[in-house]
């Protein structure tokens, strides 16, 4: 085995918290249910001291189940996570990059595993699961909206 010391990244998960969720559901049982996923993220803050750079990105997902045209569940979910990126290693434009990609792609990891929990202990059989996402499809189309 390789000592991990010689593989860690210069960019690092630092703390994550939930911000914001929300469930609603009614009480209906169907096998024909219509889920419509939409998401997003904010690189929220980018901080620099002398040796790393801090950065807060929140990924920010929004499902909602129906059948025909009747709402049966409505799921809000705001990730946050900090990441610390090494400044002797990366420059800024790199830490910002970092956060977009790798900071993204950590979040939808954990709001998957956060949603399938929430929804399984809800009584969803089986529970909703977040669909692997391009995070570089979404970084492309962020962008171009703004």
């Amino acid at each position: 085995m390789i000592e991990i010391g010689n593989l860690k990244a210069d960019f690092q998960l630092v703390s994550t918290r939930v911000v914001k969720f929300e469930l609603e559901t009614k009480k209906e049982e169907s096998d024909e249910i219509e889920v419509e996923l939409k998401c997003d993220y904010d690189i929220v803050e980018i901080e620099e001291n002398n040796e790393i750079y801090l950065g807060t990105v929140q990924f920010k997902a929004a499902f909602e189940g129906k059948k025909k045209n009747k709402k049966l569940f409505k799921i809000h979910i705001v990730y946050e996570g900090c990441f610390a990126g090494k400044r002797e290693k990366l420059g800024l434009e790199d830490f910002k990059n970092m956060l977009e990609l790798n900071g993204i792609i950590t979040l939808t990891h954990l709001t998957r595993s956060y949603i399938m929990s929430c929804t399984a202990l809800a009584g969803f059989n089986p529970p909703l699961k977040l669909p692997l996402i391009n995070v570089h499809k979404l970084r492309e189309m962020k962008h171009k909206t703004m």
